[in-house]
């Protein structure tokens, strides 16, 4: 019996990516990272901070707002650069998207793949890192 596994790496190997389409998920990402950037701004606006809270860390939690905001912009700018990018440039998958650490965000970047969009949980345990 042969081994098909070789074949079968070859062929995710070439497998090619539409650049325009790329560019449109990585715009859909930064919007779902902007959206969740907001929320954790939000729930930081609703925790009780002492009396005297130190000023540079003010500063640093309004530094949020920055994040968001530029997420917001550049998820913007990716979908208008994905509309103006020529539909037949093509890159390869697999030294793209193997560089992501995250399994979830190479699937959603990957035109290939149904996007999965992280709803927002309001019930279950909290766990923090």
């Amino acid at each position: 019996m042969m081994d098909l596994a070789p074949l079968m790496a070859q062929a995710v190997e070439r497998r090619d990516l539409p650049l325009d389409a790329l560019a449109a998920r990585v715009g859909d990402e930064l919007d779902t990272l902007a959206r969740l950037s907001a929320e954790v701004q939000r729930a930081l606006s609703m925790c009780h901070f002492a009396e005297h809270t130190d000023i540079e860390a003010i500063r640093g939690l309004q530094g949020i707002d920055r994040i968001t905001q530029a997420l917001e912009d550049l998820g913007r700018l990716m979908a208008a650069v994905s509309t103006e990018m020529p539909q037949d440039v093509k890159l390869h998958a697999v030294p793209l998207l193997s560089r992501l650490r995250l399994h979830e965000l190479a699937n959603n970047l990957d035109p290939g793949h149904e996007r999965h969009v992280v709803e927002e949980e309001d019930t279950g345990e909290i766990q923090w890192f």
